[in-house]
This record gives structure tokens, sequence and C-alpha cells, in this order.
């Protein structure tokens, strides 16, 4: 089924030079340039294309931009006219922003999380900066305990504000962050709990045996890597830890202490050595 403002699988029916034509079935025929020049595509081919509404019609775009239609994500403004800001999402068409749709004013060439809507009025698609309108208060269908995909918003005196799975508001504390998180960063995450306001806290890891055979088999492929030796050790910066493993200095040190009696790794000296 085709959707636009989504990345759709069409048949090329005609290349021209850089132009290629689209079979977009019930929408019709569309017409996209072909900018890749290593890429040259023949009839009957499959191609990712990008399809956009724009007032009346339906426009094209080979490729995919960096977010779709209902996504959040962070971009960067390109340009500042009367009527709002434009963002570079991708693709040769930029993204508008009308002044309705912005919690601050925008600077050129500072990036911004934004959410991607359709603007019902013009039916065109837009951005927003007012992300918060765009959470949904449904009750999440997720569940304790699961594995999520999260974005970080912004940082609180608790914690960091994070987008979970594209559509719900959540709350990474701040005992269970070990370093700086920065707004648009994309992270795994577990659900802590979901609470009576329907906004959910997470935390990173759920720290448990599986967590800890997987920060194992980390320890074991970066010495793999590095000829089976490793500077970092339970004495290391929590910091430096975190920046290599993407884990806490705990969880490192428990990763350690588990292959060591297992006789796979040597602690006895500061480097770690793959036995």
């Amino acid at each position: 089924m085709i959707q636009l403002g989504k990345t759709n699988k069409l048949k090329v029916l005609k290349v021209d030079g850089d132009l290629v034509t689209f079979d977009a079935e019930e929408f019709g025929k569309v017409t996209a340039t072909n900018d890749d020049l290593l890429i040259r595509y023949k009839e009957g081919e499959v191609a990712d294309v990008f399809l956009y509404p724009e007032s009346d019609i339906v426009k094209a775009s080979i490729g995919s931009p960096y977010a779709e239609l209902g996504e959040f994500a962070k971009l960067r403004v390109v340009a500042k006219t009367k009527i709002g800001v434009f963002f570079d999402w991708g693709i040769a068409k930029d993204l508008f922003c009308p002044f309705m749709e912005q919690k601050t004013e925008p600077e050129l060439n500072h990036y911004y999380l934004v959410y991607i809507y359709l603007d019902e009025a013009t039916n065109r698609i837009a951005a927003s900066t007012k992300i918060e309108k765009f959470f949904s208060d449904e009750i999440p269908e997720l569940e304790e305990g699961q594995d999520v995909n999260i974005l970080v918003i912004n940082k609180s005196q608790i914690g960091y504000n994070v987008v979970v799975e594209n559509k719900y508001h959540g709350l990474l504390y701040d005992n269970e962050v070990f370093t700086e998180l920065k707004p648009g960063q994309k992270l795994q995450a577990v659900i802590k709990k979901i609470r009576e306001d329907n906004k959910i806290d997470l935390r990173l890891y759920k720290n448990d045996h599986k967590d800890i055979q997987n920060f194992e088999n980390m320890i074991i492929d970066y010495l793999r890597l590095h000829n089976g030796k490793m500077n970092l050790n339970d004495e290391s910066d929590p910091e430096v830890i975190y920046k290599v493993f993407g884990i806490s200095k705990k969880n490192f040190k428990k990763a350690l202490g588990a292959l060591y009696r297992k006789g796979i790794i040597d602690l006895k000296e500061k480097n770690v050595k793959l036995l």
C-alpha cells in the first residue's frame, strides 16, 4: 500500500536522462530527478521513493529524508523568511515550519527538535518545534521491562525528557545515566514504570543476567579487535568506559568479574588481556 509522507518501493516505468518516472499505483505516475551520479536506474527496477503531498498533487524524491511524516527528528535551519523557517530534512525540498508552530524563534544553521506533521489546511508536510503537543495521551501500548527506542529531548532537574517509540513522553532519571546526553541523541532503553499520567519512566539497562552477558560479549569483541588487550580496567574513569562501551562502570566491573571467573580474561595487570 502506497503511503504519502513515507518511503515506498516503486517500480521504474521510464528513464529519460536524470528524470525517472515511477508507478505510484493509486497516485498515478510520479517523476523524480536522479541526483546520484553512481546509481543508474532501468525500467522494471524497484527503488526507494519518498512521496509527499504538495497541495493537490503528489511529488516524489528518490531515497529517504532524515525523518518522515509522524516522526520526531533533530534538523538544521537552512533559511528564514517572513512567513517562517525552513529545515534541511535530507531531500531537495526543504521542510517548512510556520511561525505559529515555533516554540522560540529558530536561528539560522542551528539544530532543533521538530515533529513532522501534515498541515491539513494546505495539504503539505510541515514541521513544528512545539513537539510536546504531539505526544500521545493514550495509554501506552507497551509493557514494563520492554526494550524501547528513545530520542532525547532535553535535560530536566531530575533527568532527561525523551520521546519513547516516536509517540510517548518519557523520563530517563539521572541515576540511570552515566554520561551527558544530547538533544536528538537516539538510544535504547528499558521501561521501568508506566505512570498513571501515561508518562513512562525509563532506565538504560535491565541490569539482569542477560544484560551482563551482552556486556561480556561487547568486551570480548573489543579485545579481539585490539589484539587481545585493552587499557580499560575496573579502575578506569566512568566517562571513558561509557564512551567506549555505552555502559556504567558498575556494569563494566560486573562483566569483567564474570569473564575473569570464567577464565576468559586476565586481570592481574593494568591491561586486560584475552586468554
